[in-house]
């Protein structure tokens, strides 16, 4: 089903960019061209970097969308990446939406629900383990909520992903281009088993 696995070598990597290049431009002729002279995204798309989640769930070509990707989709207010990412996308390339994508079975959350947030520094993921503590202090946030959820799972993969979507609304770009009117923020929920995109209306 897939076009690589862990055996493939770079000659296939490169075989497989030349197979999916060509089938790009007998679909889309003029694609390459136009992406060759600049770009103009619409969206700014901050997801996590799970192999299985992606823009393409919106449908879009190479150039449309500006993707951002952090694991268990994390954007805390005060890091470079989180603040030039958001300066690069409103400032600079000017989106008009930006779309914060939790998504079904992430590892983040299963970590923290399953309290392994400890078992990383065993694993020497220290880094990762302190990096995912935003997700764990959400977790303990909601604790009651989601002990008594029949899929805390989901729960907290809902509720991170609103916290992400404050995090977002509350940068000074992105507060700016909104008082301005040129910026729309929404956050959704990637479904992995299904394809399918749900808002999150009590974000909005």
């Amino acid at each position: 089903m897939f076009t690589l696995s862990h055996e493939s070598q770079l000659t296939d990597l490169l075989q497989a960019n030349q197979d999916w290049t060509k089938a790009t431009r007998q679909e889309h002729p003029d694609l390459f061209p136009t992406n060759g002279r600049g770009q103009q995204p619409h969206t700014l798309f901050i997801a996590c970097s799970d192999s299985r989640v992606n823009e393409n769930c919106l449908g879009v070509l190479p150039g449309e969308v500006f993707t951002w990707r952090s694991v268990a989709n994390i954007c805390k207010p005060d890091d470079l990446t989180t603040l030039s990412t958001l300066e690069f996308a409103v400032d600079c390339l000017h989106v008009n939406k930006i779309v914060l994508c939790g998504h079904t079975d992430c590892g983040g959350v299963a970590t923290c629900i399953n309290g392994k947030l400890n078992d990383l520094h065993e694993n020497n993921c220290n880094h990762l383990a302190h990096y995912l503590q935003e997700l764990e202090d959400t977790r303990v946030s909601y604790q009651d909520e989601i002990a008594a959820s029949q899929d805390p799972y989901r729960l907290l993969t809902i509720r991170n992903a609103q916290r992400q979507y404050v995090n977002v609304k509350s940068n000074p770009t992105v507060q700016r281009a909104l008082k301005e009117g040129r910026l729309q923020v929404h956050a959704v929920l990637y479904n992995v088993g299904t394809g399918l995109l749900e808002k999150l209306d009590s974000t909005e």
